[in-house]
């Protein structure tokens, strides 16, 4: 029976090779995102899980609740935390600190070395991770210097086959003196799906440091290994509690417990984690991956019964002849089922090919596949199996429960018309391929908007070599870039644009509501900081150069005591916002604002010094010079970028030859703060082209069903002297009917989702009608020219040819 059912299922597919390409090709395409799209999701959900101790891994997390009961959480609490935590509470059997950075290697003698990334890391790491050794013993700490642990691919990358264990190699920081560390062993790479990726460790002593009650201190990321079936609720409010009363009862901050399996998809407040995912496109890449597999079903119901017509005759003869309903049940599911398997082979080619490809979209290699889990290929096979059987059963159902003496008369009985279920499945592919298209508009416009707007200061042309040790050869180094034909300003700070709100923050009190508290965040720079964003004065004046009490001598750091250097910078010359100064009611210049350090002498207008994902916040620029450390930020004139590096890189190897500089234009340096953003416009302008190309594969089934069944309908019309262009119009405007309907069920659904994502964004677009306009005239425009083929073909068929039976 099988193999009679399989023999009939291939003739059909033969002998009708339009259909039969058109379903192959939706259930290819549709099965082939679908795949790629779970093995993303799949492989986002997996981070973390591969730790044999990952169920009592945390990382401490810090919080600092305003006034306003405003939380800001932080992944790096004070580095003495994690060893008060260790001596005080029995549930914490070890800590360690792990900070991802990245360091500048010289593997070779030439060179200006490699960078790599690499973890920083305390020799309790091994006692928490699991890191497979390949060579030497890096479990036992080697005194005297920083040890280095290499993973394979950087072993033979550099070493070849050779034991690299025992040599030394140096580092080109950006400041500090280079550094000698020892190699102690070589482990196999770190697995691709963890927050904490890297090409190398940097183990060292663990550095204590004493946990202060007022709150001052290093900052590190720190985790904890609790013993098995801690209850974390029950001790974080403890932690919390003991804590309060180590600071005498005014701390400031409160501690949270984050799961490791928890952190790749679970650190938006995070901003300085590179490797990180996001638990909102895990939702939504979900939902695309069972919305494509849908549509792609929905469009073989579509086909299926649209060619039902033509069938009837052969099952009602099977009927007459003896064979029992689910005989004919079986060979239409068999026939649904080959459609499957070899849309499923053929979906596997093409994720085969485009597995690469969305790695390299990614930034990162995907390790969990298809081909790399015999239990996932199991699974996929399994939900293939039923979802063909599913999708197979509601034609197979309808063709064999039709009458004898109707099927052989051409047609399905009344009961068995479901023409209202068919123009729902197509209407809910049209409201589906609405949403995405209005989320790309949308997306679109914000970044857009994003990428246009003012930020208060000149982006282009604006280059920032990275934070570096300038030493006291900082001023002559700037100088003389000065000095570079189409290098119009240069400033030397610790700030920089998209680098963060600035270098400090504090709280005053807030003039206008008594007990409540402004946050100010500071701006260190030279006195040229102003000129080099280009700032724009508002009132009072910018810092002046030949006032020498403008700037503050940073060099005094290495001279005084903190505390006077914070007592010279209370009275010091300093800049504000407009912002700033509405908040704080400044109103005449060169008068002290209680609590405010520095005495403003000028205002500028607004600048934006975060992304735009946050709010205005009060700042205030400073002037200091002498900077050992810093950024370098100049402004060239446009077209002469090319020169101005070539000059730079010269003067750089000149004052810095055993330093290497790296350096960005800020306007890249700003588009990169949106990178998730704009693959995720990428990513939805895709799958709104796929998701449309789908649903428009439905609506051409739905479009030839409803022609074969108006066949004689049309014969008639076309006797009675309707023209192509009337007949046309009768079979096309059913079908936008369906689209605008899926159009005005839609727009309210898009109109919510959109508002919720915009919400991320303190500076965002207002959703207008005419976004959803433009998505449903895009819609309409598709639908109308996918129907019209079918409806023209229609139209211009001979009458007699289907009248001759009547």
């Amino acid at each position: 029976m099988l193999t009679t059912n399989l023999k009939l299922a291939a003739r059909n597919l033969f002998k009708n090779k339009v259909y039969s390409t058109i379903n192959l090709l939706g259930l290819t395409i549709g099965m082939a995102a679908c795949l790629l799209v779970a093995t993303v999701v799949l492989d986002d959900l997996s981070y973390d899980h591969q730790w044999t101790r990952a169920d009592n891994l945390y990382r401490i997390i810090s919080i600092n609740r305003d006034n306003k009961n405003v939380e800001e959480r932080s992944s790096r609490p004070f580095l003495g935390i994690s060893g008060e935590l260790k001596r005080n509470f029995p549930e914490v059997t070890d800590f360690c600190g792990i900070s991802a950075n990245e360091n500048r290697l010289k593997f070779a003698e030439e060179g200006q070395g490699v960078k790599v990334k690499s973890l920083s890391t305390y020799p309790s790491v091994w006692n928490m991770l699991d890191f497979t050794v390949v060579k030497g013993n890096p479990k036992t700490l080697v005194t005297g210097m920083p040890n280095l642990v290499l993973t394979e691919k950087i072993s033979k990358q550099y070493f070849g086959e050779a034991d690299p264990t025992g040599k030394t190699i140096t580092s080109l920081p950006g400041y500090g003196k280079p550094k000698t560390y020892v190699i102690t062993g070589v482990i196999k790479d770190i697995p691709a799906n963890t927050h904490l990726r890297a090409d190398v460790m940097v183990v060292r002593e663990a550095k204590h440091e004493e946990l202060y009650k007022e709150e001052y201190g290093s900052f590190s990321p720190q985790y904890v290994l609790l013993k098995p079936g801690t209850d974390i609720p029950g001790f974080t409010a403890k932690v919390n509690k003991w804590y309060n009363r180590f600071t005498g009862g005014k701390a400031k901050y409160s501690y949270a417990f984050q799961p490791i399996k928890e952190v790749y998809l679970q650190s938006d407040f995070d901003e300085g984690q590179e490797i990180k995912g996001n638990l909102r496109n895990v939702y939504v890449f979900s939902g695309v991956a069972v919305l494509l597999i849908l549509i792609a079903c929905i469009n073989f119901v579509n086909l299926t019964t649209a060619r039902a017509l033509r069938r009837v005759k052969e099952a009602g003869m099977r009927k007459l002849l003896g064979a029992e309903k689910r005989v004919l049940v079986m060979q239409f599911l068999v026939e649904s089922l080959l459609f499957f398997v070899l849309s499923f082979s053929m979906a596997l080619v093409f994720y085969g090919i485009f597995l690469r490809p969305v790695e390299v979209f990614l930034g990162h290699p995907l390790t969990v596949s298809l081909a790399g889990s015999a239990g996932l290929f199991a699974v996929t096979c399994g939900s293939v199996l039923l979802v063909s059987l599913l999708t197979g059963i509601y034609p197979a159902l309808l063709i064999s429960a039709a009458k004898p003496v109707s099927i052989l008369k051409g047609k399905l009985s009344v009961k068995t018309d479901t023409g209202f279920l068919r123009k729902g499945l197509v209407v809910s592919q049209f409201a589906i391929s609405m949403l995405v298209l209005v989320a790309t508009c949308v997306i679109q416009f914000q970044l857009h908007y994003m990428g246009t707007k003012d930020l208060g200061f000149d982006r282009n042309d604006l280059l920032t070599i990275k934070w570096t040790e300038l030493g006291t050869q900082g001023q002559a180094f700037k100088q003389e870039v000065l000095k570079l034909n189409g290098a119009l300003n240069a400033s030397i700070t610790n700030w920089y644009p998209s680098g963060g709100a600035g270098s400090m923050s504090t709280e005053i009190d807030d003039p206008r509501q008594k007990g409540n508290k402004i946050r100010v965040n500071y701006i260190n720079g030279d006195v040229d900081l102003p000129a080099t964003l280009k700032l724009q004065l508002a009132d009072g004046r910018l810092f002046d150069r030949a006032r020498p009490t403008d700037a503050l001598n940073a060099d005094s750091l290495q001279r005084k005591e903190w505390t006077e250097f914070e007592e010279a910078g209370k009275t010091q010359p300093a800049l504000v916002t407009a912002y700033t100064a509405r908040l704080l009611g400044i109103n005449k210049m060169n008068e002290p604002v209680p609590g405010l350090r520095g005495i403003p002498i000028g205002v500028v207008k607004d600048f934006h010094n975060e992304s735009l994902h946050h709010s205005l916040m009060p700042c205030l620029i400073q002037a200091h010079r002498d900077q050992q450390y810093g950024n370098l930020l100049v402004r060239v004139r446009p077209g002469t970028h090319a020169q101005v590096l070539k000059g730079i890189n010269r003067l750089w190897a000149k004052f810095y030859p055993e330093k290497t500089i790296e350096y960005n234009w800020v306007s890249d340096q700003l588009d990169e703060q949106y990178r998730a953003e704009s693959k995720l416009e990428q990513l939805f302008t895709f799958f709104s082209l796929l998701v449309l190309f789908l649903a428009c594969l439905g609506l051409f089934g739905l479009a030839a069903f409803t022609a074969e069944q108006r066949v004689k309908e049309i014969g008639i019309r076309k006797t009675l002297g309707a023209t192509v262009l009337q007949v046309t119009g009768l079979l096309s405007g059913d079908f936008l009917k369906l689209v605008v309907l899926a159009i005005v069920i839609a727009s309210p659904v898009g109109w919510y989702l959109m508002n919720l994502w915009l919400q991320d964004f303190a500076y965002r677009i207002e959703l207008q009608w005419w976004m959803f306009g433009l998505a449903g005239f895009i819609a309409l425009l598709i639908s109308l020219f996918t129907v019209s083929f079918q409806s023209v073909k229609a139209a211009l068929a001979n009458p007699v040819d289907a009248l001759r039976t009547e």
